[in-house]
Protein backbone atom coordinates (compact mmCIF):
# COMPACT_ATOMS: atom_id res chain seq x y z
CA UNK A 1 0.00 0.00 0.00
CA UNK A 2 2.62 2.39 0.48
CA UNK A 3 4.43 1.85 -2.27
CA UNK A 4 1.42 2.77 -4.39
CA UNK A 5 0.36 5.46 -2.69
CA UNK A 6 4.07 7.26 -2.51
CA UNK A 7 4.34 6.09 -6.52
CA UNK A 8 0.97 8.08 -7.11
CA UNK A 9 2.04 11.04 -5.06
CA UNK A 10 5.09 11.57 -6.93
CA UNK A 11 3.23 11.03 -10.24
CA UNK A 12 1.09 13.28 -9.62
CA UNK A 13 3.36 16.11 -8.37
CA UNK A 14 5.64 15.46 -11.32
CA UNK A 15 2.45 15.65 -13.69
CA UNK A 16 1.41 18.85 -11.21
CA UNK A 17 4.89 20.49 -12.22
CA UNK A 18 5.05 19.89 -15.97
CA UNK A 19 1.27 21.60 -16.30
CA UNK A 20 2.24 24.04 -13.83
CA UNK A 21 5.70 25.05 -15.78
CA UNK A 22 3.98 24.44 -19.40
CA UNK A 23 1.30 27.19 -18.39
CA UNK A 24 4.04 29.80 -16.96
CA UNK A 25 6.20 31.46 -19.08
CA UNK A 26 9.89 31.99 -17.59
CA UNK A 27 11.97 34.94 -16.97
CA UNK A 28 15.12 35.33 -19.21
CA UNK A 29 18.12 37.17 -18.45
CA UNK A 30 21.00 37.29 -20.40
CA UNK A 31 23.96 38.86 -19.95
CA UNK A 32 26.47 40.58 -22.58
CA UNK A 33 30.08 40.70 -23.11
CA UNK A 34 31.13 44.12 -22.05
CA UNK A 35 31.10 46.83 -25.20
CA UNK A 36 34.71 48.77 -24.04
CA UNK A 37 34.37 52.40 -24.91
CA UNK A 38 36.05 55.98 -24.94
CA UNK A 39 33.50 58.04 -23.12
CA UNK A 40 33.21 62.35 -23.19
CA UNK A 41 35.10 63.88 -20.25
CA UNK A 42 39.11 64.37 -19.48
CA UNK A 43 39.99 61.51 -21.00
CA UNK A 44 37.51 58.59 -19.77
CA UNK A 45 37.66 54.91 -20.79
CA UNK A 46 35.55 51.85 -19.57
CA UNK A 47 33.04 49.68 -20.33
CA UNK A 48 29.30 49.36 -20.59
CA UNK A 49 27.82 46.44 -19.28
CA UNK A 50 24.46 45.19 -20.74
CA UNK A 51 21.87 42.34 -19.92
CA UNK A 52 18.52 41.22 -21.55
CA UNK A 53 15.49 40.91 -19.62
CA UNK A 54 12.34 39.66 -20.78
CA UNK A 55 9.52 37.30 -19.85
CA UNK A 56 6.16 37.48 -17.82
CA UNK A 57 6.78 39.83 -14.82
CA UNK A 58 9.61 41.89 -15.80
CA UNK A 59 8.59 43.24 -19.06
CA UNK A 60 5.27 43.17 -21.20
CA UNK A 61 4.62 40.53 -23.77
CA UNK A 62 6.58 40.76 -27.11
CA UNK A 63 8.84 43.46 -25.33
CA UNK A 64 12.67 42.78 -23.76
CA UNK A 65 14.35 45.47 -21.22
CA UNK A 66 18.23 46.22 -21.98
CA UNK A 67 19.87 46.79 -18.64
CA UNK A 68 22.85 49.12 -19.21
CA UNK A 69 25.37 50.14 -16.36
CA UNK A 70 28.95 52.43 -17.39
CA UNK A 71 32.05 52.04 -15.16
CA UNK A 72 35.12 54.38 -16.46
CA UNK A 73 38.15 55.56 -15.53
CA UNK A 74 40.24 58.81 -16.45
CA UNK A 75 43.69 58.92 -17.79
CA UNK A 76 43.68 62.40 -15.46
CA UNK A 77 42.49 61.28 -12.14
CA UNK A 78 41.90 64.08 -9.41
CA UNK A 79 41.29 65.77 -11.80
CA UNK A 80 37.92 66.62 -9.97
CA UNK A 81 35.34 66.01 -13.27
CA UNK A 82 32.02 65.05 -12.55
CA UNK A 83 32.29 61.75 -14.37
CA UNK A 84 32.13 60.22 -17.80
CA UNK A 85 29.00 60.20 -20.20
CA UNK A 86 28.78 57.82 -23.31
CA UNK A 87 25.83 57.46 -25.95
CA UNK A 88 24.95 54.12 -25.96
CA UNK A 89 22.76 52.63 -28.65
CA UNK A 90 21.09 48.92 -28.76
CA UNK A 91 20.49 47.88 -32.24
CA UNK A 92 18.27 44.65 -32.63
CA UNK A 93 17.02 42.55 -35.11
CA UNK A 94 14.44 39.36 -34.54
CA UNK A 95 16.03 36.41 -36.08
CA UNK A 96 12.49 34.50 -36.44
CA UNK A 97 10.40 37.98 -38.17
CA UNK A 98 12.60 39.76 -39.70
CA UNK A 99 11.87 43.04 -37.72
CA UNK A 100 14.51 45.33 -36.68
CA UNK A 101 14.93 48.76 -34.41
CA UNK A 102 17.23 50.66 -32.37
CA UNK A 103 17.39 52.77 -28.71
CA UNK A 104 19.95 54.95 -27.48
CA UNK A 105 20.58 56.47 -24.13
CA UNK A 106 23.49 58.34 -21.88
CA UNK A 107 25.25 55.78 -19.73
CA UNK A 108 27.30 57.53 -16.90
CA UNK A 109 29.64 56.38 -14.73
CA UNK A 110 32.37 58.37 -12.47
CA UNK A 111 35.99 58.84 -13.42
CA UNK A 112 37.30 56.04 -10.86
CA UNK A 113 36.09 52.91 -11.62
CA UNK A 114 32.83 53.15 -9.71
CA UNK A 115 29.81 52.19 -11.37
CA UNK A 116 27.30 54.34 -12.69
CA UNK A 117 23.30 54.10 -12.32
CA UNK A 118 21.82 51.30 -14.47
CA UNK A 119 20.07 52.50 -17.07
CA UNK A 120 16.90 50.86 -18.92
CA UNK A 121 15.77 50.82 -22.50
CA UNK A 122 12.72 48.73 -23.61
CA UNK A 123 12.53 47.07 -26.96
CA UNK A 124 9.65 46.13 -28.61
CA UNK A 125 11.03 43.36 -30.76
CA UNK A 126 7.94 40.81 -31.09
CA UNK A 127 8.15 37.02 -29.71
CA UNK A 128 11.42 35.26 -31.47
CA UNK A 129 15.07 34.98 -31.16
CA UNK A 130 16.42 38.18 -31.01
CA UNK A 131 20.25 39.45 -31.83
CA UNK A 132 21.23 42.58 -30.16
CA UNK A 133 24.39 44.44 -30.54
CA UNK A 134 25.39 47.35 -28.38
CA UNK A 135 27.37 50.32 -29.59
CA UNK A 136 28.59 53.92 -28.54
CA UNK A 137 28.53 56.65 -31.24
CA UNK A 138 30.16 58.62 -32.14
CA UNK A 139 33.40 57.33 -30.07
CA UNK A 140 35.91 54.73 -30.21
CA UNK A 141 34.52 51.22 -29.43
CA UNK A 142 34.39 47.27 -29.40
CA UNK A 143 30.77 46.61 -29.72
CA UNK A 144 29.62 43.69 -28.26
CA UNK A 145 26.33 41.30 -29.52
CA UNK A 146 24.38 38.76 -27.90
CA UNK A 147 21.64 36.62 -28.53
CA UNK A 148 18.53 36.13 -26.52
CA UNK A 149 14.45 35.16 -26.69
CA UNK A 150 11.59 37.10 -25.96
CA UNK A 151 7.82 35.31 -25.54
CA UNK A 152 4.55 36.28 -26.29
CA UNK A 153 2.37 35.30 -22.65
Amino acid sequence: MWKYTGRATLVAAATAGLLLGATTPASAMTPFKPTYTLATGWTCAGQIDATALSGQGITRSGEAEMRLRGTFWSATPGSHQSGCTVTTTVEWRNLDTGAGGSAATVVAGGPSGQPGPEVGLTLATGAGRIEATIRTTPLAHLPSTGEFAVSEF
